[in-house]
C-alpha cells in the first residue's frame, strides 16, 4: 500500500529489547505503523495510530519541553541507564513511589505482576524517595503512592504523613479500593494522616468487565469505595484499564458515571492496556491512546469530538492528551450539551491555551488552572486524560525521553514509568523492583 506518512524514531525488538532503527509510516489505510527489523527476531510491525491524518495534527501541538534537572551519566543506551540521565527531556511531573510488592487481588491484566511483598521498602527507605522527588522538582510535584496494593501496608498513614511532614501538598494513593470499601474510617485515617487524593482502579460499570481485569467481580466494591471517599470528602480520580473487547464499549458510560459523580469524582484516566509485567487476558486488537480517543468521542453522545482532546505538555503529544468538562450553569435552553457540561476546548482556542500553559500544573490540572485564572468555576467539573504507557512492543525511545511519569527508587533516582516496568518477551524485567538489583544487561 501506498505510503503517505514517514518518520524516523528508534524502537526495541519486543522479544530481547535490543534497541534497533525504525520507521513509522502510514499505509494506504491511513493506519500508522513502527517497523524495525531484529538480526535475530527479524521484521516486527507494531500499530500504533488508526488515523494518519488525526497523528500529525496531534504531534503538530507539541508543547515547550521543560528539561529536568540531570542527577546521573547517561551511562547505557536507553531504556537502560535511567535515572534522570542528561539524554532526557522533560522534567518529571507525576513521581510515583512504589510501596510494596504486595496485593490483595491476582489482576490478569496487571502490568505490576504485584504478587512478591519481599523486600518492601522501609520507611527511611521511603523517607529518601520523597527527597528524591523534593530535589527534581520540588515539594509542589504530585506524589503517588502506588504498588503492588499500597493499602496491604500497616502503615500507610505514616508514609503519608512522612510525606506531609517532608512538605508535600498533594499525596495520592493508587488502590483498588478493597480496603476502603470495607473497613469503616479506614479512609478518614489516611486523611487525616494527609492524603489529598484516591486513584481508584475502575474498569466498567458491569461484573463482567471486572472478571476479565480482575479475575472476579468487585463492582459493588468500587461503588462502596467511591461511596467512601464522598463520605470522607476527599476526592477520586477513576483509573480505566482499557483493554479491547472487554471494556472498550463502556467509555461513554463510564463518563456519564463520572459526570453524574463529579461532586466526589474528579477525573477519568483511560489507560490501554499494554503487556509489561504480567497481561494473562486474551485482547483481539491491542489499543492505543488513538483508539481510545476516537471511541470516547464516538460513544460521548455528541459532547466531544476527537479534536477536544488536547497534549498536556508534560510529556510526548502521543503519550498525555486530555481535555476538562465543565459544568455549564446556564438555562437548559441554552446548554451546549443535555449532559449539563461542555469540554473546555470549546470556550477557548488551542493559541490561547499555548500561551497561558504553565508546565507547574500537574498533570490533571492543566486546563483547570487556566480556566481557574480566568474566573470559569471549575471544582465539579471533570478531568479527562488518556494515558498511553509503551511495553516492548510499542517502545518507541524518541517519546521514552519526554516522560513526565517516575517512579522513584531510594539509591536517589527517578527512572520514567516505561522503563521501570519494561519486560522482554519473557517477562523479564529491566529494572528490578527498587534497583535493589543489578540491571539486567541487554
Amino acid at each position: 500500500m501506498e505510503e503517505t506518512l514517514k518518520e524516523r524514531t528508534e524502537a526495541l525488538c519486543p522479544e530481547c529489547l535490543l534497541p534497533l532503527p525504525a520507521t513509522i509510516s502510514a499505509d494506504g489505510d491511513g493506519v500508522v505503523w513502527m517497523e524495525r527489523t531484529c538480526p535475530d527476531h527479524g521484521l516486527v510491525r507494531t500499530r500504533i495510530w488508526p488515523d494518519a491524518d488525526h497523528y500529525r495534527w496531534l504531534t503538530s501541538l507539541a508543547l515547550p519541553k521543560t528539561p529536568p534537572k540531570p542527577n546521573c551519566a547517561a551511562s547505557s543506551p536507553c531504556p537502560t541507564g535511567c535515572g534522570t540521565c542528561a539524554r532526557h527531556e522533560r522534567r518529571g511531573t507525576l513521581l510515583e513511589i512504589e510501596v510494596t510488592r504486595a496485593c490483595n487481588l491476582h489482576c490478569p491484566v496487571c502490568f505490576m505482576s504485584a504478587e512478591d511483598p519481599t523486600g518492601d521498602p522501609t520507611l527511611e527507605e521511603i523517607g529518601a524517595m520523597y527527597d528524591v522527588i523534593a530535589r527534581a522538582v520540588g515539594t509542589d510535584g504530585a506524589v503517588q503512592l502506588t504498588g503492588g496494593e499500597p493499602t496491604c501496608r500497616a502503615d500507610l498513614p505514616d508514609i503519608i504523613r512522612l510525606g506531609r511532614k517532608k512538605g508535600f501538598w498533594g499525596i495520592e494513593v493508587n488502590t483498588n479500593g478493597l480496603v476502603i470499601a470495607s473497613r469503616p474510617g479506614y479512609l478518614e485515617r489516611l486523611v487525616e494522616a494527609g492524603l489529598t487524593g484516591v486513584y481508584l482502579s475502575f474498569d466498567g460499570l458491569t461484573g463482567s468487565v471486572y472478571e476479565a481485569t480482575c479475575g472476579r467481580d468487585i463492582l459493588d466494591v468500587k461503588r462502596r469505595a467511591i461511596e467512601r471517599c464522598r463520605e470522607a470528602g476527599v476526592q477520586v480520580v477513576l483509573s480505566v484499564a482499557v483493554v479491547s473487547g472487554e471494556n472498550d464499549g463502556q467509555l461513554g458510560d463510564l463518563l456519564r458515571f463520572a459526570l453524574e459523580n463529579a461532586d466526589v469524582v474528579a477525573g477519568l484516566a483511560l489507560q490501554p492496556a499494554f503487556t509489561s509485567g504480567r497481561f494473562e487476558a486474551e485482547a483481539p486488537v491491542a489499543l492505543t491512546a488513538g483508539d481510545v480517543i476516537f471511541k470516547m468521542a464516538e460513544q460521548s453522545e455528541g459532547l466531544l469530538d476527537a479534536e477536544d482532546f488536547w497534549p498536556l505538555g508534560c510529556s510526548n503529544p502521543l503519550c498525555d492528551t486530555g481535555t476538562f468538562l465543565v459544568r455549564d450553569r446556564r438555562e437548559p435552553s441554552e446548554r451546549y450539551h443535555a449532559s449539563g457540561f461542555y469540554p473546555a476546548t470549546k470556550s477557548i482556542t488551542f493559541e490561547e491555551y499555548r500561551a497561558a500553559y504553565s508546565p507547574d500544573s500537574p498533570q490533571g490540572s492543566v486546563i483547570p488552572d487556566i480556566l481557574a485564572a480566568r474566573g470559569v468555576p471549575v471544582h465539579d467539573g471533570l478531568s479527562i486524560i488518556v494515558m498511553n504507557y509503551m511495553d516492548a512492543s510499542t517502545m518507541d525511545l524518541r517519546r521514552l525521553r519526554e516522560c513526565s511519569m517516575m517512579v522513584t527508587v531510594p539509591d536517589g533516582r527517578a527512572i520514567p514509568f516505561c522503563s521501570y516496568h519494561l519486560t522482554d518477551g519473557a517477562g523479564r524485567r529491566v529494572y528490578a523492583p527498587w534497583c535493589k538489583e543489578e540491571l539486567r544487561s541487554l
